[in-house]
């Protein structure tokens, strides 16, 4: 059986990424609809707080250090626990709100402020939480599809059947918790960058509360911080679809007893210098390890590994 031409192969992977491209921006518009309910409820109990306790756009500093009365932080705070058991998925996340608020330190009254502030970081963990839930969806289909259409099209192009096994939810938990960067999975990145955005959140807030801006000035500097948010969660999701589909390839490369891969790199003005280098390049699957710095640009997103059978 000869072999293929590597414009063949890069063809191949070309359409693969085609694929995947269009679920991941079918995902990238669930973030998008997320990020933008949450952002119209931060904008909402801000705009309560001033439509009920100010009498015109800016907020009177006294006022945010009022102390909610008893039945109003117990209504809250029967609320809030509500809201988490009820809306935060990730059992440990969960956990740790829960041992927050239940604490003896959370039992006291507390002011408007710290109230708004902590209606922010719910919104922002319930916003986490469901990026996490339809990311890991987008990323499991990814790690299905590498494997099986891998197989399948080594097979259909060489002509040589090969026996093999399905990919079990082992395999696939361990890929979707191996921390193959900055020593964190891909749960721990976006709730990593959560906990910045609140920060950034938090850190803006006081700074236009303490500063007397109007509502109007404060919703629109909130929703920016935002739409960051947004930027580096679409960006994130990205790169993680295309570190899968890279493993995915590999593991079905093993399966099929595969001993040597080579590396195409689509070469034009935008190609990294590092996947340049390794163009053309044929390396040991044994030897392989999972790259450690993926690229978030579009067109340096199609470096891929590639078989030369």
């Amino acid at each position: 059986m000869a072999r293929k031409p590597l414009d063949y192969w890069e063809k191949r992977q070309t359409e693969l990424m085609k694929r995947q491209e269009k679920g991941t921006e079918n995902t990238i518009k669930g973030l998008i609809r997320s990020y933008e309910q949450a952002t119209k409820n931060i904008n909402k109990e801000i705009s309560r707080i001033y439509k009920n306790y100010s009498k015109s756009d800016i907020l009177d500093k006294k006022v945010l250090n009022q102390l909610l009365n008893k039945k109003e932080t117990d209504t809250y705070r029967r609320n809030l626990l509500t809201t988490i058991n009820n809306n935060i998925k990730n059992e440990d996340i969960k956990q740790k709100m829960l041992l927050k608020y239940n604490s003896s330190a959370y039992s006291f009254r507390i002011s408007r402020y710290e109230q708004l502030q902590e209606s922010i970081d719910l919104e922002l963990k319930k916003l986490a939480d469901v990026e996490q839930q339809i990311t890991e969806i987008r990323y499991i289909d990814t790690i299905k599809e590498g494997y099986y259409h891998n197989i399948y099209d080594v097979q259909k192009n060489t002509g040589i059947g090969f026996n093999f096994s399905q990919i079990d939810n082992k395999t696939i938990n361990l890929l979707l918790n191996e921390k193959w960067t900055d020593n964190a999975n891909f749960s721990q990145r976006i709730w990593k960058n959560s906990e910045k955005l609140g920060n950034y959140l938090r850190t803006q807030l006081t700074a236009d509360t303490m500063s007397g801006k109007t509502i109007q000035k404060i919703a629109s500097e909130l929703s920016s911080f935002m739409n960051v948010g947004l930027y580096n969660a679409t960006t994130l999701v990205r790169t993680e679809v295309n570190h899968f589909a890279n493993e995915a390839e590999m593991l079905s490369y093993e399966e099929l007893d595969i001993e040597k891969y080579r590396f195409i790199a689509t070469l034009d003005n935008v190609t990294c210098k590092h996947c340049a280098e390794l163009d053309n390049k044929v390396f040991k699957l044994k030897d392989r390890q999972p790259r450690q710095e993926l690229s978030t640009n579009t067109s340096e997103r199609q470096m891929y590994n590639s078989c030369s059978v």
